[in-house]
């Protein structure tokens, strides 16, 4: 009866602890660790290769190598929602490191990066034009938090751990050496608005490259009213700190203003120290100009006559600060006036010098009499035997009464008169007579 009793405590207690087991065991806490992080790498997804007076940009890739080394579980374990691997709340700051160049982009937040993922981040670089050439290593500064640890509190809730983490990543760059041009001197040659003339660059290569068959090329920037015959001029081999002096023939726009110089872009064309075609950085300079050479007509009004040929002059006056040569003045006669001798030789006529021109000009015998305005123009060439068309010139012809209208008058008059006086004394002729 005895051992009855005690196998029957035995069964009462294993009972218990199993439904107790039953109980507990869902609500016991169940964990689950992970070891290892975010392993983060920076790369260039493009050429490494940066060149002296230009401004780039540099488009990064950030990838995340993490591997998951430890884990544990059990047969209530959650999946957490972030892994240890993660890079969480992830941004990006480029840095020059030892290289010569300026940052011009601040930090960039990229996100969350998981494990085999690879995000993009591009910065704007300026690398300056007396930038070295060589090798350098730029720095990407990654801050971002990660899990390091992962416990499941219960069947339901997870706990996570942020840990704040940063990293400078190495970015290895280079700075090719090219040419790089560098005005020292512009000089024209008898260049004014609305003319032609040779304008003279003196550069220098203030790059580290020798630049190999090299030609000069020249561009108008955006509006410029210089315009190049040719852009191009072969200077030939152009070393590190040695100059040329490229001539370039161009035009200049007639409304140019000559009070303010107008920008002009110079780049080389070259081989380099590879064989390869290279185009250099491109500099901006500031080209100047004199006045338009400018007529003026300082005679007084030529009088003419109804139904006369009459020879008028005209004095012009050059009143720009350039000389022209072979001038040669020309009107533009409209009714009621006729010329067939309407062209002038002037010459040559220096800055601020006259020069008179005879023309031969038939009015109309039914023009009336007041002062008209008359259109001419003079053609000359420049010291480069270009030739050129002034603007119009206005010159005043004033029509007058002629000499023979007042002979006319004065027959219709004594005609009159004589007519008057023969009708009289025939009247009184014909009373004596009665």
């Amino acid at each position: 009866m005895q051992c009855f009793r005690i196998q029957r405590i035995w069964i009462i207690f294993i009972v218990l602890c199993t439904g107790l087991g039953l109980c507990v065991n869902p609500v016991l806490a169940g964990y689950k660790y992970y070891s290892g992080g975010p392993d983060l790498f920076v790369s260039l997804d493009a050429s490494d290769e940066m060149i002296p007076g230009t401004t780039v940009e540099l488009p990064l890739a950030l990838e995340n190598k993490g591997i998951l080394t430890m884990a544990f579980y059990n047969a209530y374990t959650l999946q957490p929602e972030y892994l240890p691997t993660t890079a969480l709340f992830t941004s990006v700051q480029l840095v020059p490191g030892d290289a010569p160049v300026k940052v011009k982009s601040n930090s960039q937040i990229v996100g969350d990066i998981p494990s085999g993922m690879v995000v993009p981040a591009g910065f704007v670089v300026e690398i300056p034009q007396d930038a070295k050439a060589g090798r350098y290593t730029m720095q990407a500064i990654v801050t971002y938090q990660y899990v390091p640890q992962v416990e499941q509190e219960s069947t339901g809730t997870i706990e996570y751990y942020f840990k704040d983490a940063e990293t400078s990543l190495p970015l290895p760059v280079v700075i090719r050496p090219v040419v790089v041009l560098s005005v020292e001197d512009v000089s024209s040659t008898h260049l004014q608005a609305g003319g032609e003339g040779y304008i003279t660059f003196t550069i220098r290569n203030t790059g580290q490259d020798t630049g190999d068959r090299t030609s000069i090329y020249l561009v108008p920037e955006d509006a410029s009213p210089v315009v190049p015959f040719s852009n191009g001029v072969y200077i030939g081999n152009f070393t590190p700190g040695g100059t040329a002096q490229p001539r370039f023939k161009v035009a200049i726009s007639r409304n140019a203003d000559p009070t303010q110089p107008y920008p002009v872009t110079l780049y080389a064309v070259y081989r380099d120290f590879e064989g390869n075609t290279i185009t250099s950085p491109t500099v901006s300079t500031g080209v100047t100009f004199g006045e338009r050479v400018q007529f003026e007509c300082i005679s007084v009004p030529s009088i003419v006559h109804p139904g006369e040929t009459n020879t008028v002059s005209v004095t012009y006056q050059n009143t720009g600060n350039s000389t022209v040569y072979n001038a040669q003045a020309r009107i533009s006669v409209i009714d009621p006036f006729s010329s067939e001798d309407d062209t002038a030789y002037l010459g040559d006529m220096r800055s601020g010098q006259s020069a008179t021109a005879l023309f031969s000009v038939k009015t109309d015998a039914g023009a009336m009499v007041k002062t008209y305005s008359v259109d001419s123009e003079i053609g000359y060439t420049d010291s480069y035997k270009t030739t050129y068309t002034s603007d119009n010139i206005p010159i005043l012809f004033d029509v007058q009464p002629g000499s023979g209208t007042w002979l006319i008058a004065i027959v219709l008059i004594v005609v009159v008169i004589g007519g008057g006086v023969f009708l009289w004394r025939r009247k009184k002729r014909a009373a004596d007579v009665k």
